[in-house]
């Protein structure tokens, strides 16, 4: 049901500690991972959210035992590649369409792959061309889904263009170990990469499970035979839901302690936290845990590149208008082609609130306005949830933004609302 929500404003300091769901990230190649491995695994941390019950839902589908208990996962693989058809729905998870896009390409039989409206505008073509060149059978109406597969890969021999997602870089990566068992699996990337450090995560959680992965050049990837293991293995914090409420501390001169996300992560999206530190935030490391303390008088950004950190480049966008002076956003092309146009949608958005910017086609520069007169505004989230948490950051200075849909976190991040209000509680 959708909810409409005035995001209250926070008029006091905090000093507060936000434990943080599981990184999405990081759960959604695991779960990927042990649906490929012939055993059990046991996955501790998993975060509670629609993307993930979505993939836990396809998984079962395709033969994966899965079992809940507290807060683990006991995951019995692998999938069945047989020649049998199944269909599966992936709701609102591109994520999860690209990575299961990959495993569909491992089975012999066909797998109809169907989700929300807004994943039937999103392209999957790179991934698609690809899949036929090593020798799938794939049927689509459009760019995006519906989409039928066919199995199983034939070619170990992998090309994918790499300047508009990095989840097709992934869903190869994945399914790798399964193409050549005997010889290495060498993956090209043509053309530009976006958002390398997502694909420095899924080799890392490949590495995790056993498998020997490494750059070969900056376009080249090199996964060595091998099989994944089976275990025990715990999901930490998700960096990108940490920059709302490192951005929140960075701007109402405050402190928020993440306990379960530290110095010791590979998630490209702790960048974020560098970036609070060029505002004047004070930022103190550990291995495991990571405190952000905001400045009583904020700093001024120069044009920041942010090809490499797309989902916290909306974050930054969203909370420019309080940034003093102007503030250059660069390296954002990737952004058309997210849950909603996440340049285009806040650029809209900010016109009607009276917010002065200038666009291209893959940046945006935004000028400093005095909250006071910011018009009131109902924000269209375009049934997106980085949408809505992004822009809470500024709503939180101003107290007359209203979001369309409330319940759009519940994708990644249920517990948003509560965690945003308990900011300013005594």
């Amino acid at each position: 049901m959708t909810t409409s929500y005035q995001i209250p404003p926070l008029t006091k300091k905090f000093d507060t500690q936000v434990t943080l769901p599981g990184s999405k990230s990081i759960a959604l190649r695991q779960l990927a991972i042990s649906a490929l491995v012939d055993g059990k695994t046991i996955l501790s941390g998993i975060p509670e959210c629609d993307d993930i019950d979505a993939m836990i839902e396809c998984l079962g589908t395709l033969g994966v035992r899965i079992q809940r208990r507290k807060n683990e996962l006991e995951i019995s693989g692998p999938i069945d590649l047989s020649d049998k058809t199944v269909s599966i729905n992936t709701r609102m998870s591109g994520a999860s369409t690209r990575i299961l896009i990959g495993l569909a390409a491992l089975r012999k039989g066909l797998t109809r792959i169907d989700g929300h409206e807004s994943l039937r505008k999103r392209t999957n073509e790179p991934l698609l061309k690809t899949l036929e060149q090593m020798g799938c059978i794939v049927k689509r109406e459009g760019v995006g889904l519906p989409v039928e597969i066919r199995g199983p890969v034939m070619s170990p021999e992998l090309e994918i263009a790499g300047n508009i997602s990095s989840q097709y870089v992934t869903a190869l990566l994945l399914i790798s170990p399964l193409l050549n068992q005997e010889e290495t699996v060498a993956i090209k990337i043509k053309g530009d990469l976006v958002s390398k450090p997502y694909i420095d995560i899924t080799v890392n959680e490949m590495r995790k499970r056993g498998l020997r992965v490494r750059w070969n050049g900056s376009r080249d990837l090199v996964v060595e035979s091998g099989a994944y293991s089976d275990g025990e293995y715990s999901i930490e914090g998700d960096a990108t839901a940490a920059s709302y409420f490192s951005a929140l501390a960075t701007i109402h001169n405050s402190s928020v302690n993440f306990p379960n996300l530290g110095s010791n992560t590979v998630q490209g999206d702790y960048f974020f936290f560098e970036v609070m530190e060029q505002l004047g935030a004070k930022v103190k490391r550990t291995e495991e845990s990571t405190r952000i303390s905001g400045s009583i008088q904020l700093e001024g950004l120069s044009e920041l590149d942010m090809n490499d950190h797309p989902d916290v480049a909306l974050t930054l966008i969203a909370m420019s208008p309080v940034i003093p002076g102007t503030t250059t956003i660069s390296g954002l092309s990737s952004l058309h082609h997210k849950e909603c146009d996440r340049l285009d949608c806040p650029a809209a958005e900010f016109e009607i609130m009276g917010v002065p910017f200038r666009k291209t086609d893959a940046s945006i520069t935004i000028d400093e306005i005095a909250t006071g007169s910011l018009k009131p505004h109902t924000l269209c989230t375009y049934h997106d949830h980085r949408m809505a948490m992004a822009f809470s950051v500024l709503a939180s200075k101003t107290g007359n933004i209203t979001i369309d849909d409330k319940n759009v976190v519940d994708k990644t991040y249920p517990n948003y609302w509560s965690d945003y209000q308990s900011l300013s509680q005594d």
